[in-house]
């Protein structure tokens, strides 16, 4: 295939990782069990983003208005760049893989700051956990709203069927005829539960200062999207965003677990 796929093993579940696809989780099996959906096509080709897995959306999550990133004022398209650039690992061993990205020219001319982020994936005995660390090693706050993308494997006629414990996802908003795309506040807690067809109890935690959670998918797609963002569309360009002073580091993790 020509791309590196590096699996991770905690008992029985296993999880793959392509580095060279913007640090992308590409599978989950646990106990035998399929949880994520993956368009290999779309894996394999560099051209086109990955449907599927649960792509790493950096420097922010979701749309921006007009593509304008007002904190440089340049101009930047859906989810940044991040999920589109390699990330070198730096570490591994049976269990844990930890992928780099560092700023470059290309990064610099949409997003001129200095910094390094870090992208950590742990096996574990029913799931996973992502922690992704953003260090400013530059001389002025470096502006994030981060997230993550997860893809989990549902029939397309049950997306409706799926029941969660997080106000605003109802089945009425889930079908399969026309695509949905819709945003709701997170729980405070940092935990939502679903009951997913095909998987059964799912859990996902995420750092409890992320407060939005984006739901999608297409009609006839056999996936349902639960995205944990830090906010919603355009938040990077509003006082909502993070900011990572100069010199300091901040930490941002999510974890699936199947129950």
């Amino acid at each position: 295939m020509g791309i590196e796929c590096i699996e991770l093993t905690c008992g029985s579940t296993r999880v793959e990782a392509v580095p060279s696809r913007g640090a992308i989780v590409v599978g989950l099996r646990v106990g035998g069990k399929e949880v994520l959906y993956l368009d290999r096509a779309t894996l394999e080709d560099p051209t086109k983003n990955v449907r599927g897995g649960i792509p790493t959306l950096f420097p922010y999550a979701g749309k921006l208005e007009n593509e304008n990133f007002l904190p440089a004022g340049t101009k930047m398209k859906q989810h940044g760049f991040g999920r589109n650039k390699p990330w070198p690992a730096s570490e591994r061993t049976a269990s844990r893989l930890r992928m780099r990205l560092e700023a470059d020219a290309e990064t610099r001319a949409v997003y001129p700051y200095r910094f390094e982020a870090e992208q950590t994936v742990w096996a574990l005995p029913a799931g996973l956990h992502l922690e992704m660390r953003v260090e400013n090693l530059g001389d002025v706050p470096l502006p994030v709203s981060p997230g993550w993308h997860p893809y989990f494997c549902c029939p397309a006629d049950q997306k409706p069927k799926v029941k969660a414990d997080v106000a605003g996802i109802t089945g009425d908003k889930l079908g399969n005829e026309i695509e949905f795309d819709f945003g709701v506040p997170a729980p405070v807690a940092g935990r939502a539960n679903f009951q997913v067809p095909g998987l059964g109890g799912l859990s996902i935690s995420f750092e409890p200062r992320m407060r939005h959670m984006q739901v999608w998918s297409q009609p006839g797609k056999p996936f349902i999207c639960l995205e944990p963002f830090w906010g919603p569309n355009n938040t990077v360009n509003t006082p909502r965003r993070d900011e990572v002073p100069p010199g300091a580091a901040r930490v941002y993790w999510m974890r699936i677990e199947l129950e």
